[in-house]
């Protein structure tokens, strides 16, 4: 189990639309101040605070409702975030991944895009070298793709142990 100051909860606007993460101690705030109420609760938990005794949130709704501009958009590309996308696995073999691999090398103009990079290990990585992987004979396992922050937030909910079926997000 985390320590409990490192634990987030997750936000859910009045419409169960989700807000983000929050950390446990803001979380509290809410449920003191009655902005929210909890959705889920880690069993056999409870959290006291000087006002009130809780069950351990693990997602609280927002009584009112926020507004909150569309922000479905794409996330900015990076080496980790190619990484966590495809779980740290060799796009080629399928071991585990620590590099990130042009698929249009970036010697014939292949820029950092999510659409051009994939994870690979460093044997993989080292044996298509600067080639295209139809050229190097080595299929991609699965395909880039690009990643939204909405996938973003799903994975960041996932890793809290809520239920995103029970969200409506599975």
């Amino acid at each position: 189990m985390r320590n409990v100051n490192q634990t987030s909860v997750v936000v859910l606007n009045a419409s169960f639309e989700p807000l983000g993460l929050v950390p446990l101690s803001r979380a509290v705030v809410f449920l003191a101040r009655e902005r929210a109420t909890i959705v889920d609760a880690i069993p056999g938990r409870v959290i006291r605070s000087a006002q009130a005794e809780f069950p351990f949130p693990r997602v609280v709704q927002l009584r009112e409702m926020v507004r909150v501009p569309y922000r479905w958009g794409t996330v900015a590309w990076t080496r980790r975030g190619v990484l966590v996308r495809d779980g740290h696995e060799c796009a080629f073999c399928g071991k585990r991944a620590t590099t990130i691999d042009h698929i249009t090398p970036r010697s014939r103009g292949g820029r950092d895009e999510w659409m051009n990079t994939i994870s690979a290990c460093l044997r993989c990585n080292g044996a298509k070298a600067a080639r295209t992987p139809e050229e190097a004979g080595m299929p991609l396992r699965f395909q880039p793709r690009i990643v939204t922050s909405r996938e973003t937030l799903v994975l960041a909910i996932a890793s809290t142990g809520a239920d995103l079926a029970v969200l409506g997000l599975a």
